[in-house]
């Protein structure tokens, strides 16, 4: 028999090293959640998932982003422990995302727990800052004025900041961030990251986090109105010009195609763009 623990920022430090870093340091955030199944020699299997509309009318929903095994038993308690996780908060589906490289055992293990599994194609690109740099679109983009509505997100007050979030959230649009209203100005990288404005207040995010592997992630990029097919290529323009004063040209960036703009915009600035290969699936609860 295994110890199914859940991770917590009570505990959180003794099981950083098996999660990693950039895992470990979601924990304690509102929908992010984390197992471990510990045996005589540590932790034997880990997961972390998060929790998608839990504080909304639509169906709860468990988005599995990392799951390992080092035993077979331990897994198999550690579904089990999920499952009841799972339930006790109504998720109503499960879905899970792997990578294919090495990810061939873990498929056929998921399988074996309901999941229907597929290939498909990640929605995350992760380039270097160099080759954003160097993309024919930004190299255009660098010979006109940024536009005075841009600003990097320093500029703002923490009153604007607040407003524009708030904004955000009563559109629904929360990036790749579910606890959005949760999180202070400083979670993001605030000398690259930048806002777009309006008469009305602030229209447009373009937010990213830096993780501790030093991944430069985006984490919301969106425009409120019907401007953001020439205000979000500008405001890459901007973090572009902004992570070249600061990072190095080999600085990777994650950019995640979370939305509709955010996949149009990829698809312009990088149309070879691909996501990495990962096995994709779901199972209802």
């Amino acid at each position: 028999m295994y110890q199914i623990i859940d991770i917590n920022e009570d505990n959180l430090e003794l099981y950083t090293s098996y999660l990693g870093e950039d895992l470990a340091e979601n924990i304690g955030r509102s929908y992010y959640r984390g197992l471990v199944a510990v045996g005589d020699d540590g932790p034997q299997s880990g997961m972390v998932w998060l929790v998608k509309h839990l504080d909304e009318e639509a169906d709860t929903e468990s988005n599995i982003i990392w799951v390992r095994c080092d035993a077979k038993e331990a897994f198999d308690q550690m579904m089990e422990a999920y499952s009841e996780r799972a339930r006790s908060e109504d998720v109503v589906r499960s879905h899970v995302f792997i990578p294919v490289k090495g990810g061939k055992e873990m498929k056929a293990m998921l399988i074996e727990k309901g999941f229907n599994m597929r290939l498909s194609e990640s929605d995350v690109v992760v380039v270097k800052l160099s080759e954003l740099s160097e993309m024919p679109l930004m190299k255009k983009l660098k010979k006109a004025p940024i536009p005075d509505s841009i600003a990097p997100l320093n500029s703002l007050t923490l009153r604007t900041f607040r407003k524009g979030v708030s904004k955000c959230v009563m559109n629904g649009k929360y990036g790749l961030c579910e606890d959005l209203s949760e999180l202070g100005i400083y979670w993001f990288e605030d000398e690259v990251s930048c806002v777009s404005s309006d008469d009305n207040g602030i229209n447009g995010f373009f937010l990213f986090h830096l993780r501790p592997s030093g991944v430069m992630a985006v984490q919301l990029l969106v425009c409120l109105d019907n401007t953001f097919k020439t205000t979000l290529p500008f405001m890459m323009r901007q973090f572009v010009t902004a992570m070249e004063e600061k990072y190095g040209p080999d600085t990777l960036v994650e950019l995640d195609r979370h939305n509709e703009q955010s996949l149009l915009l990829t698809e312009k600035l990088l149309p070879r763009g691909f996501g990495i290969p990962i096995y994709a699936g779901g199972r209802n609860e």
